[in-house]
């Protein structure tokens, strides 16, 4: 048995490329939304563990300047080590940047 198609299925048939996943992701009208909005750009979405890792980073740092944790505890917590730890906390505090969900980059002509 056949599953009947809705208006959004053929519209969804008609779209090209990676629209088409997209909006069997998201729907059509939320995929419109995007080309209305970011037609004619490259949009990169950062892998997911990238994003997991800068606000595992994040919660660190914001635990050690609490003084709840120690590096010590920050290892054992986050199953890291000690070493790994100092070098996150080392790092430039990226706390005042919003973690990015969509990179674009412009159409090179």
């Amino acid at each position: 048995m056949s599953k009947k198609k809705t208006a959004q299925d053929n519209i969804i048939e008609q779209l090209p490329g990676d629209l088409k996943d997209v909006a069997e992701l998201i729907g059509v009208e939320l995929t419109m939304r995007l080309v209305e909005r970011y037609g004619g750009t490259y949009i990169h979405v950062p892998k997911c563990d990238d994003l997991l890792r800068e606000m595992r980073n994040r919660k660190i740092r914001e635990l050690y300047d609490s003084g709840k944790c120690d590096i010590r505890a920050l290892a054992i917590k986050f199953n890291l080590t000690d070493r790994r730890i100092s070098d996150i906390l080392s790092g430039t505090n990226r706390a005042d940047i919003p973690l990015p969900l969509f990179t674009l980059f412009e159409k090179s002509r």
